[in-house]
């Protein structure tokens, strides 16, 4: 899959996206995931402002950043365990701040990946969900798009006032290969978005060694 960042997620101050791919024999959502204890070592430091930048150049200044909003909910109503995959993402999100996508991508053929800002007319499932909703214009997006003028994009995921994946693609119990979308935030070199992953890979090299991931290549589009 080609993944290719549009010249307005650029303008956000987006420079360093990172995205993986994760295979396995098995079901990715199988197996035993981290505990309480463990996972309260990934919620301490600062988080990059740079999340609160973004969603305030989206229009959105009052929304909490995924990361923040995850500590929060971790220490009113504990820490549950989803399997190792999800607990190795959302131990990423709450030690670097940032939400990071993972999606189902069993049967995206030869599409290509867009990071843009939502076109008008946009609308996705949230995750979960069996209805439609709109997407803002000018919110942050990514999903699936075969890259003929005006064809409509198929969205993962988006990011605005609210912060969701999209139900068309989210891990079903015989899922054996996802992508994992890090977008990163302004202000950060590369560095931040390669150590969010990077926290999730070392996770599941201990919890699932089985999971092969090979990271795509993301250029800017034209």
């Amino acid at each position: 899959m080609n993944v290719l960042l549009s010249a307005s997620a650029r303008g956000l101050g987006l420079r360093h996206p990172r995205v993986w791919s994760l295979k396995s024999g098995r079901p990715l959502l199988s197996g035993t995931g981290i505990g309480a204890e463990e996972a309260a070592a990934f919620g301490g430091g600062e988080h990059p402002p740079g999340y609160r930048d973004l969603l305030a150049a989206l229009g959105h200044p009052g929304t909490v950043p995924a990361g923040e909003r995850l500590r929060r909910t971790v220490a009113e109503r504990g820490w549950r365990s989803h399997g190792p995959v999800v607990d190795a993402v959302n131990a990423a999100t709450m030690e670097h701040g940032g939400g990071i996508g993972l999606h189902r991508a069993d049967d995206t053929g030869g599409a290509r990946m867009l990071i843009t800002r939502a076109p008008a007319g946009l609308r996705m499932a949230p995750a979960f969900s069996d209805r439609s909703r709109p997407v803002p214009e000018g919110d942050l997006v990514y999903g699936l798009h075969g890259g003929r003028d005006g064809e409509e994009l198929r969205p993962m995921a988006w990011l605005g006032r609210r912060d969701c994946d999209s139900a068309d693609f989210q891990l079903l119990d015989d899922t054996t290969e996802a992508v994992m979308v890090v977008l990163g935030c302004p202000g950060t070199g590369a560095g931040h978005t390669a150590e969010a992953g990077g926290t999730v890979l070392e996770l599941l090299a201990r919890l699932r060694p089985d999971i092969t991931a090979t990271e795509l290549v993301v250029t800017d589009a034209p």
